[in-house]
């Protein structure tokens, strides 16, 4: 008997309870993500405040001395800013000004891109698949893992300068490389750990390496890893489905996964895509 497209047992379903559950884990980070820009934006603006008066004043200053036709009324006004001047620092202040204003611009670039990567995630895709670069996916994926990662990993990667196209759906892709992230950095533990992301194109194929330096994936528990809703982790912290959805990401592109030895000492999983050729913009 075929399955029901809409039935909650299909693995499309699946994906979407998986899809949802590390959104809670991600929520968390980003908000923590959010925070810090959030809080050197309000900071700044409250400095502009506080240097804003100082400015009004000294343009005020100025256009009365443009504005005044008695010398010796003028004369005063060129005093009283002369003392401005030397009170305020007005130089400094301006040179403040631009780097608060600087920093503001970046920190709200952050707080806009960590949104749109949220809602990018949590966004089903449409059924068409499109042509993808894959880079600015992976990016996408360690932005909204960075919080999870930063404390106690080191990752390291090695993608290369040149694009590396295929046709995919972005947030199945993001999903799948968020998950892998999530479970090399949960497989690391609180320890002090390494991350290693290495991509390159062999021939048709577009090869992507996900390695940490945990402690590995044991012999026993090998053929089990993609079985959906087997884990090893305790009651609680995980729902078995993350590598079984990352298997299924991986076929529904035409690739595959597999896992190794890495290295580093634990776990490395090889993902491998169709190539696609660049688009005919990127050639001129």
């Amino acid at each position: 008997m075929s399955q029901d497209p809409q039935s909650p047992q299909t693995p499309a379903h699946w994906q979407q309870t998986d899809r949802l559950a590390t959104m809670g884990i991600l929520t968390a980070g980003v908000a923590h993500e959010l925070n810090n820009p959030i809080g050197y934006i309000l900071s700044n603006l409250t400095s502009f405040q506080l240097y804003l008066p100082v400015f009004q004043q000294y343009f005020s200053l100025l256009q009365q001395i443009a504005d005044c036709d008695d010398a010796t009324a003028r004369q005063e006004l060129r005093q009283q800013l002369a003392v401005l001047q030397q009170q305020e620092n007005l130089q400094l202040l301006l040179e403040d000004t631009q780097s608060l204003l600087a920093d503001s611009v970046q920190g709200a670039l952050r707080v806009r891109d960590l949104v749109l990567d949220l809602r990018r995630f949590s966004h089903p895709d449409h059924a068409e698949f499109q042509l993808l670069e894959f880079k600015p996916l992976l990016n996408m994926a360690l932005r909204l893992t960075r919080n999870e990662l930063k404390t106690h990993m080191t990752v390291s990667q090695d993608t290369g300068p040149d694009p590396l196209w295929l046709q995919g759906q972005p947030a199945a892709l993001t999903q799948l490389l968020v998950n892998l992230l999530l479970n090399a950095s949960q497989a690391i533990g609180p320890t002090a750990g390494q991350l290693r992301i290495s991509t390159t194109q062999l021939d048709n194929w577009l090869q992507v390496c996900i390695e940490d330096s945990g402690p590995g994936i044991a012999d026993e528990v090998l053929p089990h890893i993609f079985t959906p809703f087997f884990t090893t982790k305790a009651a609680g912290t995980g729902t078995g489905l993350g590598l079984s959805i990352c298997q299924a990401i991986v076929q529904k592109h035409q690739g595959d996964i597999s896992v190794s030895r890495s290295e580093l000492g634990g776990a490395a999983f090889t993902l491998r895509f169709p190539a696609s050729n660049a688009p005919q913009c990127e050639r001129c």
